[in-house]
């Protein structure tokens, strides 16, 4: 018998982002034998915040939209206004997916958003 189990399958995967640029991430699903995920019932949240316990959100689920195919494809957009709106700092975030009833978190990791000239 095993002395461990591990059922934690995110990833970690930091992004770096820029203040009032259109926030686009282009992700290709595939499952573990290397096989293109059909996403097409899947549901998805993904929120920052300043620290992983914070009450607060710097990006909330529903300030980014996601689109999904059967082919894998998965893109989280959030337009360029909201981003733009966002304080530059370090934050962290999550993505998670929802299937059947069932939650499973993808990715996790360090959510950077890096000062503009422009805005």
């Amino acid at each position: 018998m095993p002395n461990k189990i591990n059922l934690d399958i995110s990833t970690r995967t930091d992004i770096v982002c820029r203040k009032g640029d259109t926030f686009s991430l282009d992700m290709d699903i595939n499952d573990s034998s290397g096989v293109a995920l059909d996403l097409t019932s899947y549901v998805f949240k993904m929120e920052v915040r300043e620290t992983d316990d914070a009450d607060t959100t710097i990006l909330a689920s529903t300030d980014f939209s996601f689109t999904a195919d059967a082919n894998g494809n998965l893109v989280a957009t959030v337009p360029a206004a909201t981003m733009a709106s966002i304080d530059s700092g370090v934050y962290v975030y999550d993505l998670q997916a929802t299937v059947a009833g069932v939650v499973r978190t993808w990715l996790h990791g360090i959510f950077t958003v890096k000062e503009d000239v422009t805005v």
